[in-house]
């Protein structure tokens, strides 16, 4: 291993406990600003000095570890490094916020982070060089766009049943939200890819038009998602919101590794890590998503 690979990995793994501790202090105040009543909610709640704390944490200090980390080792793994702040969730949670866990909800958290763990040992890395070099191959640039209209398809399929199930309204934002999550965790690295040919000038016609879009893209996935999340946790935990939000982040790597890049599994024993990490991810997604939500002001 490189110095430069433990960087990545250990940037990865702070990125997700900022994330997680930034999910924490925004619960906290929408918790504090929900019990005031719901009359002018978000414009109170993005003015709460935790709620302020909170996003700098999370999108702030997380989000910069989050694109130095892709950066360094590509889409495949840093999903999966993040995902190790889902402990310091867990126990945030209920200490901070007082959140109750119920045996299945625990173990939904643990199946996760295990799920998680597992995925991880799939060795699915995807270096800088090769996201370059995709961008330059005309057939990987289809995937990409039906890999992208295909994930978009999803998050607005999910997005209907938030005004469908209405006793599920947190956790299917949040199922939505990792739709967009996951789309985010792959434009980056186009966008990292080309950002400093483009701002020098020297970009061609096309990467100035890779970098228009995922800009676009990544920008308002941003603010949305925050957005909904702080209405997730208006009637959820986070404890199980943010969890759920997992499952097709989890996910989506793999479809990316094997569909969109059409690399090859690094190692014989890579689709047995595979296999079991993502059918434990999707039984937590299922045993976080169980939990009746509270009704809105």
């Amino acid at each position: 291993m490189t110095s430069n690979y433990l960087i990545g990995v250990a940037l990865g793994l702070i990125g997700g406990i900022l994330t997680q501790a930034g999910q924490l202090l925004l619960k906290k105040a929408v918790n504090e600003v929900r019990r005031a009543g719901s009359e002018r909610y978000l414009r109170r709640l993005i003015r709460h000095p935790v709620w302020l704390s909170g996003f700098v944490f999370g999108l702030g200090g997380g989000g910069v570890a989050y694109i130095l980390s892709q950066s360094i080792i590509g889409p495949a793994l840093v999903p999966g490094l993040m995902a190790f702040g889902l402990i310091v969730l867990a126990v945030g949670s209920v200490k901070m916020n007082h959140e109750e866990l119920n045996a299945g909800e625990i173990s939904g958290i643990f199946l996760m982070i295990l799920g998680v763990f597992l995925l991880g040992l799939s060795g699915l890395e995807i270096t800088s060089v090769q996201v370059k070099a995709a961008l330059a191959d005309k057939p990987v640039l289809l995937r990409i766009t039906f890999f992208t209209g295909s994930f978009f398809i999803l998050f607005l399929i999910t997005r209907s049943l938030i005004f469908q199930i209405k006793n599920r309204r947190g956790i299917f934002i949040a199922l939505a939200n990792g739709f967009l999550f996951a789309l985010m965790d792959f434009l980056v690295n186009p966008l990292i890819a080309v950002i400093f040919i483009v701002l020098s000038g020297k970009g061609t016609g096309l990467q100035n038009v890779i970098f228009i879009f995922a800009s676009l893209i990544l920008t308002t996935s941003a603010v949305f998602t925050t957005w909904q999340t702080q209405l997730a946790f208006r009637v959820g935990q986070a404890s199980n919101i943010v969890p759920v939000a997992q499952v097709p982040i989890q996910i989506s790597p793999i479809v990316v590794y094997f569909f969109v890049f059409g690399l090859s599994a690094p190692r014989e024993t890579s689709f047995l890590y595979i296999l079991s990490g993502t059918i434990l991810t999707m039984i937590a997604g299922f045993l976080l998503g169980r939990r009746q939500e509270i009704p809105i002001d």
